[in-house]
């Protein structure tokens, strides 16, 4: 039995080591959700077979040594953050992008413990970190093949920054990071086998390859400090008694600063600038659009911790502190990522979800081993032996430079633990009568056995499911099979799982989106929108406190208004209580102007001019609310200039553009032209469509649709002769647009375009 437990759990080991390799395309989220679910499992086996051991083998009873203490103590604040946090449920079990929560931490707990307690030499911990560089190999592998643009490997999700099976460019880096450091280890530990020290150092250098190409700014620059500083103590302490080695610890740090000095000197340099990592490194400032978005994120993140500095907001609710603290000028066009969950920044993560107590304890959990570890080598007093120290010092401030722009995954926490479980031989640990004792084995092992089948399906099994059966509703509705799609979008949310905040969403956005098709039953269209919209209700009775729910449902009701006018006015009493959550959102005011938009047309429809004019105005408001939130946005802009021409105000257009011109903002997009074109239509503003048909066949003169309504606008504001010499134009484009010119002449002849 004893051997059959250990076989258990090595194998579970050695599994985690490979888990960043795991990717399946039939998963929402493939790159993690798999990942996640793989590491709960056979955290929750190997914990098992761990229990077992130690109530057959008393030497395999946990100790209290101080790694344990200080990860149970920051589970505990944190618990207690998020309890108060007012969304307990979103703080344990996270979602499928993120697949973290407060769940993982426990099963990352579960992890350090069955480290720690089984791992008992020097010589298995080795082991451990071979099993974790043969998983650092196998990715470094893939991404090389990447980098080679192997036909058959799976294709980088990056572009040309490797992401290899991991997905995300910096998590690869993070994750290689450690694997490069246990790779170190390993060479300076194995010198008696010269054919395994070449392996070590063939494939540390290939992992800073792929580091280097995953362009991963915060982790290059964890790895140069780290390069900098290791190749100074080899130099000068560890080979002191070799000359050569003196000199390469001057020769390597100086051509390292010489280099960088030259890659800024001149940024435009070919050499700089034809090389994705050189280039990627050179665009490393202080006013670049990455680095400003970060420093408004920490200003926001700043704010929040004030508010509660103590506890802070519980686990995984950043997403409230940034809706609060929104910086408009992060917003910049359709392409800004303005949805932002975490801080990119360890220290800013930290306070905001468990305040200053999960700060300090979460710093003292990665930093206090490394004081121990020190404490331990120098007492030896034996020459050359502080090399692990400083590798491991150097591991973890690399691990904390990284994290400083970056945030951490699972595939970055599996090496962390590793890693801290390894040090953790070196803390303090306290004997404990009670863990030392045989009964609270057994009774764990027993309530363990009792509740794992029920655990498998809660925690893993039954998400799985429900994920799986989103990727099927969304391929039935690539394949336009609506009916089928609702079935499993319905069969998703019904499971009632962790995902439905994401589930929603899709399934919101299907509907949405069928109801601007046509052909698709009524009264079927009519029922999915009810079905869409109680689900929409549940998502913010769930998170009252995400600006994001607020907008997609208000989104979701402006795009269905037309099967119930009633969502109209839902969506502005959502605006209410949205603009509190988060006061300095631009998209809220344009769902806001939207709605009123909307409910202003229906009653101009009805002939109640006053109401009408009424809800125009405060559409108005709303867009010229999200102008003075950030006047950079050309979208702002486009935006109030399509309602001004929909609600005939048309003489104040040109402000607007006189506006963006003097702010040097280009407007000259065809998305943006063609907008404000179909808007002058609508309103059959013919001098506007007129300029915005010129700007768009002038610029886009291979699409005859823009030629088209150039020629329309001419014809009807009378001028003849360039309608026709516009319809001319159009006969190049051959085909039926030479019978329909022909016949768009004999119209314009016959006077039949009037105003």
């Amino acid at each position: 039995m004893e051997k059959t437990l250990k076989y258990i759990i090595w194998a579970g080991l050695a599994a985690v080591s490979l888990i960043p390799l795991l990717v399946k395309s039939n998963y929402y989220f493939p790159y993690i959700v798999p990942k996640t679910l793989a590491f709960r499992i056979i955290i929750e086996v190997i914990f098992l077979a761990y229990l077992g051991l130690a109530v057959i083998k008393k030497e395999y009873r946990p100790k209290l040594n101080l790694v344990l203490v200080l990860f149970f103590l920051y589970l505990i604040s944190i618990f207690l953050s998020s309890i108060l946090g007012g969304s307990f449920y979103f703080s344990f079990w996270s979602n499928n992008e993120r697949s973290e929560g407060l769940l993982l931490l426990l099963h990352l707990f579960l992890f350090l413990i069955v480290l720690s307690a089984f791992l008992k030499d020097f010589k298995e911990w080795l082991l451990v970190f071979e099993a974790s560089f043969l998983g650092g190999l196998l990715v470094s592998l893939v991404a090389l093949a990447q980098y080679l643009n192997v036909s058959w490997i799976l294709e980088s999700s990056g572009g040309t920054r490797l992401t290899s099976t991991i997905g995300n460019a910096g998590y690869v880096g993070g994750y290689l990071l450690f694997n490069v450091f246990f790779g170190l280890i390993l060479f300076f530990q194995r010198k008696d086998n010269g054919y395994l020290r070449f392996y070590y150092l063939s494939v540390i250098l290939l992992q800073l390859f792929v580091i280097l190409n995953t362009q991963t700014r915060g982790a290059i620059l964890s790895v140069g400090l780290s390069a900098f500083a290791l190749i100074i103590y080899l130099s000068f302490f560890y080979l002191k008694g070799y000359r050569s080695a003196k000199i390469s610890g001057i020769v390597l740090p100086l051509l390292m600063i010489i280099l960088v000095v030259l890659i800024f000197a001149d940024k435009t340099a070919p050499w700089v600038r034809k090389n994705p990592v050189f280039s990627r490194i050179s665009a490393i400032s202080v006013s670049s659009t990455t680095a400003q978005n970060r420093l408004m994120t920490w200003q926001a993140s700043y704010l929040g911790f004030k508010e509660k500095p103590i506890l802070g907001y519980g686990y995984e609710n950043f997403y409230q502190v940034f809706d609060k603290y929104f910086p408009p000028r992060i917003y910049e066009d359709a392409g800004s990522i303005v949805w932002y969950d975490r801080a990119h920044n360890m220290i800013f993560d930290r306070l905001i979800t468990g305040g200053l107590a999960g700060l300090i304890l979460y710093l003292s959990f990665l930093l206090a081993p490394i004081f121990y570890l020190w404490r331990y080598f120098v007492k030896k007093k034996q020459d050359g032996q502080y090399l692990i120290p400083v590798i491991a010092t150097l591991l973890m401030a690399a691990y904390f430079i990284q994290n400083l722009f970056i945030f951490e995954a699972l595939v970055t926490y599996i090496p962390l633990f590793l890693s801290l479980g390894f040090l953790s031989r070196f803390c303090p640990a306290w004997p404990n009568k009670f863990l030392s004792s045989n009964k609270p084995h057994i009774v764990l092992l027993t309530v363990g056995l009792i509740l794992f089948l029920p655990v498998l399906f809660i925690v893993n099994i039954k998400p799985a499911s429900a994920n799986k059966t989103l990727i099927r509703a969304m391929m039935n509705q690539n394949v336009k099979d609506y009916k089928e799609s609702y079935k499993y979008f319905i069969e998703a949310v019904d499971k009632n799982t962790f995902g439905n905040q994401e589930y929603r969403q899709h399934f919101g956005e299907f509907i949405a989106g069928a109801v601007e098709i046509s052909g698709i039953d009524a009264n079927w269209l009519s029922q999915s929108a009810l079905r869409a919209e109680q689900e929409f209700d549940k998502q913010i009775t769930e998170r009252p406190k995400s600006a994001r729910n607020y907008l997609m449902v208000m989104r979701f009701l402006n795009k269905t208004y037309g099967l119930n006018l009633d969502r109209l006015n839902k969506s502005l009493e959502l605006f209410k209580k949205v603009s509190q959550v988060s006061p300095t959102r631009p998209h809220i005011y344009y769902e806001a102007g939207y709605s009123q938009f909307y409910l202003g047309r229906v009653f101009e429809g009805k002939g109640d001019k006053e109401k009408a004019k009424k809800y125009y105005e405060e559409s108005l408001a709303n867009f010229q609310k999200a102008i003075d939130l950030n006047d950079r946005v050309v979208e702002s802009y486009t935006n109030m200039i399509m309602v001004l021409l929909a609600v005939q105000k048309s003489d104040k257009v040109q402000s607007y553009f006189d506006r963006m011109d003097e702010m040097g903002l280009n407007y000259h997009r065809e998305d943006d032209l063609s907008r404000m074109g179909n808007s002058a239509i609508k309103a059959e503003n013919y001098e506007w469509t007129l300029k915005f048909y010129q700007e768009l066949t002038r610029l886009f003169p291979e699409k005859p649709d823009y030629w088209i309504n150039l020629a329309l606008s001419y014809a009807f504001l009378g001028d003849k002769d360039k309608a026709v010499e516009t319809a001319q134009k159009i006969k190049s484009f051959e085909g039926d647009y030479v019978k329909q010119a022909d016949a768009f002449i004999q119209d314009v002849s016959a006077g039949k375009f009037k105003r």
